[in-house]
């Protein structure tokens, strides 16, 4: 029986806040320090290794969320209790984490501890969430639909995200006047935003019953380590995302908006215009992908999404380097263009591999004759930290080795004297014009190789794994479901 399209649309309108949020936390946490914090190397530095370890730490307790998920029984089905306690008390401690006005190592300390409170209950928000989106969609085609919806929905919020957060933290638009007054106000509307729009699906879907619950099976550790390691499918599947994270997170929350403001000035509407094509890109992307699936097969389009995404970098790269300095509408336009192609390219391999991660449900339920979609999607959230752990790693390295944290942190001391009310916002404006007019043309083109020829790299190693090692193609899929009906039916 088809999905109805009312529960593809609650389920997918649910990922649009949790995105926003975690686009707004993720995305732009390494922005608020920089730009409201004055940080001695040191404390970055300590700052750095708090994120990355948090990342890690997280990514190695997901699994074990997920066998909670797994292992939940009540009225309320097992994924919409984690759903609601995840997105509460993630919001709840990221308010708090932007919001309280610490400078120094007491700041440290607060960001330390709001993280891991962030990472904690994102995970078991999204290990539910997305632990949900199989046991609703059982059939390929329903599968490949909701995940594209919620996957656009995803990406709606995201580009919400990118394009409020820069343009009212910085620049004339800025909420009160500085930075450090409007991110606070910026996490609590995000919290209320994900708390809003995940009520669709806590109260517009059904929680399709597992069979695990109806039997009473219970998973131990032993149980989670086995279904985790046995599975290759998914570990491939895995790995590929872990790389794809990894060169999405570079180019667009890592080190793309950094290169903006240092080559084209601390207006916050540049980032969003700058990468509006990568979002237009992903948008367009959920459109036609299931109708490419269907024309071309997932590994074609694979393929296609890689080149497209390389080639798009290429050309950023070379305008950047052959454009004259003083031509900045010019290279405005080409990277603006070339972000456009690229976000085409990335969704394309992002949606494909999202689908391909949650075959390995049936894959499970093939060998194993349990589908176990929780605790076989806790993988995802793993994927996505680990990619955001070497990408806090990477970009950190980047901006040590560049030698940027002078020139930021002159920036924060700026928005700091600004909502203290000590520097008019015009004189603020003047003096962070003066700050970046002394980052040098090597630096810049240093930043721009970095933006682009690393998240290539990447990508493609990411493709290449997943192309010889994936071996579950439309017709294998085929197979196993036909497998696994055959098996219920003569059960």
């Amino acid at each position: 029986m088809t999905m109805p399209f009312r529960t593809r649309l609650y389920f997918a309108l649910g990922n649009l806040g949790r995105t926003a949020f975690y686009s707004f936390f993720t995305g732009f946490l390494l922005a608020f320090v920089l730009y409201t914090r004055t940080l001695t190397p040191a404390q970055f530095s300590v700052i750095s290794v708090v994120l990355v370890a948090g990342r890690v730490f997280d990514a190695v307790i997901d699994p074990f969320i997920g066998g909670l998920v797994e292992n939940t029984r009540g009225r309320f089905g097992r994924f919409k209790p984690w759903i609601t306690v995840g997105m509460v008390f993630a919001a709840v401690g990221t308010v708090l984490m932007f919001a309280l006005p610490l400078q120094g190592w007491a700041f440290v300390a607060l960001l330390a501890a709001g993280n891991t409170v962030f990472s904690l209950f994102y995970s078991f928000n999204d290990i539910a969430f997305w632990g949900m989106l199989p046991a609703l969609a059982t059939q390929p085609e329903d599968r490949a639909k909701l995940t594209s919806l919620t996957t656009l929905c995803g990406g709606m919020g995201g580009a919400l995200a990118f394009a409020l957060v820069p343009m009212l933290t910085n620049g004339e638009l800025a909420l009160g006047g500085s930075a450090v007054i409007a991110f606070p106000l910026l996490a609590v509307f995000m919290g209320l935003l994900m708390c809003g729009t995940q009520l669709f699906s806590l109260l517009g879907v059904r929680e399709p019953r597992a069979e695990a619950e109806a039997n009473g099976e219970k998973l131990g550790l032993r149980d989670l380590a086995r279904v985790i390691f046995r599975n290759d499918q998914l570990l491939w599947a895995s790995l590929a995302l872990v790389l794809q994270a990894l060169a999405s997170g570079l180019l667009s929350s890592g080190l793309g908006s950094l290169y903006i403001y240092l080559r084209f000035g601390y207006a916050g509407i540049l980032v969003p215009l700058a990468t509006a094509g990568f979002a237009v890109g992903g948008f367009a992307v959920n459109v036609f992908l299931p109708r490419m699936h269907k024309a071309f097969g997932r590994a074609r389009v694979m393929r296609f999404g890689t080149a497209l995404f390389i080639g798009a970098n290429v050309f950023v790269l070379l305008t950047g380097l052959l454009i004259p300095a003083g031509a900045n509408l010019a290279l405005f336009l080409t990277f603006a263009l070339g972000q456009l192609a690229a976000g085409f390219g990335m969704n394309c391999v992002y949606i494909t591999l999202l689908i391909c991660l949650a075959n390995t449900v049936e894959y499970n339920q093939y060998k194993t004759g349990r589908r176990q979609e929780g605790l076989v999607l806790s993988v995802r959230p793993f994927v996505i930290q680990m990619g955001s752990a070497f990408t806090s790693g990477i970009v950190t390295a980047v901006f040590l080795l560049l030698g940027l944290l002078n020139i930021t942190n002159g920036i924060s001391d700026a928005e700091n004297a600004a909502a203290a009310g000590t520097l008019a916002a015009e004189e603020k404006l003047a003096q962070i014009a003066g700050l970046l007019a002394g980052v040098d043309m090597l630096r810049l083109r240093l930043l721009l190789a970095a933006l682009t020829v690393l998240p290539c790299v990447f990508l493609w190693m990411g493709t290449a794994i997943w192309r010889r090692n994936y071996t579950i193609d439309e017709a294998r899929f085929e197979e196993i479901t036909q497998a696994i009906a055959e098996r219920q039916e003569s059960a």
